[in-house]
């Protein structure tokens, strides 16, 4: 029986049409940087297999979870990018494995450019028995991070970029027999470098303040569009200022007070983007969120996603 495909290779200005546009991805993004948003996505496969390449141009907080029923691997599409993920700074030399049904919870930078891979457990369960390796639970063994073999990361990676010249110049070639081929090469290429991987690369151990910034961030979550003040956040996680305040800038490079305003801001535009321009307006929104001051909203969210809200409120329709 014929497995269905699917294509898409397209620039996308706007994040949450990224998000949308992630088939088979539950994702949540949320930019934490002032400028317009770029990326580009490629995406193609089947039921079988997924492979992606995507690129953001903006620094973002990354949430959500990859498709189900599939196994997912991540490789950074230079060396010289890192990201901040699941707890780990992990960098192009490495290949990451999302967890099955597990949070992403990561924090990209503006030069982000990432590889997914996503290949059924049944496939990758086949190469490890014609390799003579345990099963693929067994072979990784809950770890989701892995040092390769850098001659062996970089002949990945170029078999990937050849890959994708395929997808974007000869189209003609996608069909579901290439796309077996495809997904049995990737799973042998995936379980060797698994195999010739030194030791996984464990998460890093949470310090005080890596404790007090999930409890911050956590409340502030939560709070909705209550006002949130610094001593509140405080006395939550149980340090002082300075301490929750350099625990911030050293994760998302802002302050408390700039991450709750971004964040806020974020989850505004998630409203006008879902809201009906002839049943709602900016204002009730905007208040509905703890914004009282239209002016001073309008140009903290134009300084942000360089438009204005009444644009990103039309741009629904």
């Amino acid at each position: 029986m014929t497995k269905p495909t699917f294509y898409l290779h397209q620039h996308i200005s706007d994040f949450d049409e990224f998000c949308a546009n992630a088939l088979n991805w539950d994702l949540d993004y949320r930019q934490l940087e002032h400028g317009p948003f770029t990326s580009q996505m490629l995406t193609c496969g089947n039921s079988q297999v997924i492979f992606s390449r995507a690129n953001l141009g903006r620094r973002m907080l990354q949430r959500g979870s990859s498709p189900p029923g599939l196994v997912t691997f991540g490789l950074l599409a230079s060396p010289d990018i890192t990201i901040y993920w699941r707890n780990r700074d992990v960098s192009g030399e490495q290949l990451f494995i999302f967890p099955p049904g597990g949070e992403l919870n990561s924090i990209s930078q503006a030069n982000f450019d990432v590889f997914v891979i996503s290949l059924t457990e049944e496939t990758l369960d086949q190469v490890c028995t014609s390799f003579q390796l345990p099963e693929f639970k067994k072979l990784v063994e809950e770890h989701e991070v892995f040092q390769s073999d850098p001659l062996m990361l970089a002949s990945f990676r170029e078999y990937l970029l050849h890959t994708e010249q395929i997808f974007t110049t000869r189209q003609q070639l996608i069909n579901n027999a290439y796309l077996k081929q495809l997904e049995n090469e990737l799973s042998e290429q995936v379980i060797r470098l698994l195999a010739q991987s030194a030791q996984p690369i464990t998460a890093n151990k949470l310090r005080k303040r890596d404790i007090a910034l999930r409890s911050a961030i956590n409340y502030i979550q939560e709070s909705g569009h209550n006002i949130i003040t610094m001593p509140q956040l405080c006395e939550l996680s149980n340090v002082s200022q300075r301490t929750l305040e350099y625990a911030f800038r050293e994760r998302y490079g802002l302050t408390p007070k700039e991450y709750t305003l971004i964040h806020r801001l974020n989850s505004v535009r998630k409203l006008l983007r879902a809201a009906s321009p002839d049943k709602e307006n900016v204002s009730t929104i905007a208040q509905q969120n703890g914004f009282w001051h239209m002016g001073q909203f309008s140009a903290s969210y134009r300084k942000l996603f360089a438009e204005l809200p009444s644009t990103t409120l039309k741009a629904s329709v």
